[in-house]
């Protein structure tokens, strides 16, 4: 007759300590031998759950964790020693350990960005408010401003057009509130290849309006002349639409000069602006 053994169904004592020493549910402090430690939630010897990391460079995260990734909602913070306290860096959106989502983050210089985010870069539409007190709203691609956006300076001028590799590149707007005009053009490379300039509506109400206002444009054939090269220039061929040796503008120059004569005798000796009766292309720095 075999003998009756009670214990037949246990685990043998080197796997019972190997399940004791898997890590499920809370576990108050965890640290591994890099100076990192873990407070929270586990599964299957993975963090997942709820739980805080505090990383031995003094960055604080507290959140959601899944698989040892920050995934879900969490805020991220870094010490101040000198008053030994966390500062605010990050709060939003996580995906497998990146800031990816929404999130707001605040920068150590003091600026701050509230917006979308992918793999821990600006990327989508977001707001950001310089240290400079200059803010731009508008698209982001990986990091930089491309797309469309508005740009405010510190001075309230400001730029509203496309954008790219973090330059002014493509069709605009620089809206110069302090003087009350508008710059109205084409920008490659952050600065102005072709533009037309126009007074802003009450105009004398601006900080330092000009003295004398943008009088009225003066070419024949404005809009035909001015379209063609606007549409060069958004090729990438820089002309100047005063270029009188090219056979296209030959015609209309002509013609334009008897009506520039005329305007200058109408407008009188007090009247004469500083400047050329006529627009020309512009191309001027940032």
């Amino acid at each position: 007759m075999p003998f009756f053994k009670h214990d037949a169904g246990k685990l043998p004592r080197s796997r019972r300590l190997e399940k004791l020493s898997e890590k499920n549910g809370l576990r108050h402090l965890i640290v591994n031998t890099v100076g990192d430690s873990y407070r929270g939630e586990w599964k299957e010897n993975q963090k997942s759950g709820k739980g805080a990391i505090l990383t031995r460079f003094r960055d604080l995260y507290e959140g959601d964790v899944e698989r040892n990734y920050r995934h879900g909602f969490g805020v991220l913070a870094y010490e101040l020693p000198e008053w030994k306290v966390f500062s605010l860096s990050y709060r939003g959106d996580w995906k497998n350990g990146w800031a990816d989502g929404f999130g707001l983050r605040i920068y150590k210089d003091g600026s701050f960005y509230i917006g979308h985010w992918k793999r821990s870069k600006r990327h989508g539409h977001g707001r950001m408010w310089y240290a400079d007190k200059s803010f731009y709203d508008g698209d982001w691609v990986k990091d930089k401003r491309q797309g469309l956006g508005l740009w405010v300076r510190a001075d309230t001028n400001r730029y509203e057009g496309e954008w790219f590799e973090d330059m002014k590149h493509g069709k605009g707007r620089f809206f110069f509130i302090t003087i009350g005009i508008i710059q109205d053009g084409v920008w490659q490379k952050d600065y102005c290849i072709y533009s037309g300039m126009f007074n802003v509506p009450y105009r004398q109400t601006a900080n330092k309006p000009t003295i004398y206002p943008i009088p009225q444009v003066c070419l024949v054939d404005l809009e035909e002349l001015c379209a063609s090269r606007e549409n060069k220039a958004l090729e990438g061929k820089n002309e100047s639409c005063l270029n009188l040796d090219n056979p296209e503008n030959s015609d209309i120059f002509s013609r334009r000069n008897s009506v520039v004569q005329q305007t200058l005798l109408s407008l009188g000796p007090l009247q004469t602006p500083q400047s050329s009766p006529y627009h020309s292309v512009t191309q001027s720095p940032k």
